[in-house]
């Protein structure tokens, strides 16, 4: 698939996107440190009924954005509505992932009558984040010049594919199941320029579990219909966490495990997840008319 572009207050978002326009819009959030790149196999499976778009956050991928613009969860959440305004939609389905799902929440919380429901899978949230090889990377990232310089030497490839130590494979329950070639494409970024390595930096750096805890209150009033389906083996967020959600969120009607799965189970298990996701959303996707005086920018 090819990645678009649009210009937003924040800068230029690139995504991809799929299926019909005239098909109920399904917005579909990544974490760290993967791209829109994560949920390639599941716009398959979720193309022919619904319209969807997986945007790379600020910071990762290939969307670019100022030296000013702050790269934390509040202005990813703000940005990621602004892009669904700017391609149509006042009002979507969310689905989100690892620390994209701080982002959802925070637009959950405070923006409700946006969602027409919701998806929670192997999030971060509470106050789970960082999880320790996230806070590993940002004690790295805090030293001068050796990220860079390990950048432009590709030693984090090298570790990643072909090391014990590779976080991206500790996310899987079947490393053979993500492949060298994935792994490459998520860190591409950081071999090209100085600028794209300082916004990865500066992403890194600005994750604290301050956003997901703001989030809280709005959530416990959240009552859109909601979805929280985990992988049963992440290794990196437990599913406990996703029962905690399950038991406090109004609006969440099921929580689904599945099996032999890891945290990156969009490149494990796409199509069992992507079941439960699209059964759930064929049910509560598609925009209603909004009730006389409610104003979908509200919370």
């Amino acid at each position: 698939m090819e990645k678009k572009h649009q210009q937003t207050s924040f800068g230029d978002i690139t995504y991809l996107e799929a299926g019909d326009p005239s098909s109920p819009p399904v917005l579909l959030v990544h974490g760290i440190p993967t791209s829109s790149y994560l949920w390639r196999h599941v716009l398959r499976f979720l193309q022919n009924d619904f319209h969807c778009y997986a945007p790379d956050l600020m910071g990762l991928g290939d969307t670019e954005v100022g030296e000013g613009v702050p790269l934390h969860m509040e202005a990813q959440s703000e940005m990621l509505e602004e892009l669904m305004l700017a391609l149509g939609h006042e009002r979507f389905a969310l689905v989100c992932h690892d620390q994209g799902g701080a982002a959802a929440q925070l637009l959950a919380a405070r923006r409700p009558a946006r969602l027409t429901c919701l998806v929670i899978t192997d999030s971060v949230c509470y106050d789970n984040w960082p999880v320790p090889a996230v806070a590993r990377l940002q004690a790295l990232l805090r030293l001068p010049l050796l990220p860079d310089l390990a950048s432009r030497l590709g030693l984090f490839q090298l570790v990643e594919t072909c090391t014990p130590l590779s976080a991206f494979r500790g996310g899987v329950y079947d490393s053979k199941k993500l492949t060298d070639e994935a792994i490459h494409e998520y860190l591409r970024p950081l071999r090209e320029g100085p600028a794209r390595r300082e916004r990865f930096r500066r992403f890194v750096l600005a994750g604290s579990p301050i956003y997901t805890q703001r989030a809280v209150e709005g959530l416990r009033r959240f009552d859109r219909p909601t979805l929280i389906v985990w992988a049963a083996d992440d290794r990196y967020i437990s599913p406990s966490w996703g029962r905690r959600l399950f038991e406090e969120i109004p609006g969440a009607e099921r929580f689904e495990l599945v099996p032999f799965c890891g945290h990156f189970w969009q490149e494990e298990r796409p199509a069992e997840f992507a079941s439960f996701i699209g059964e759930f959303l064929s049910r509560h996707a598609r925009p209603v008319e909004q009730a006389p005086g409610e104003n979908a920018a509200s919370a």
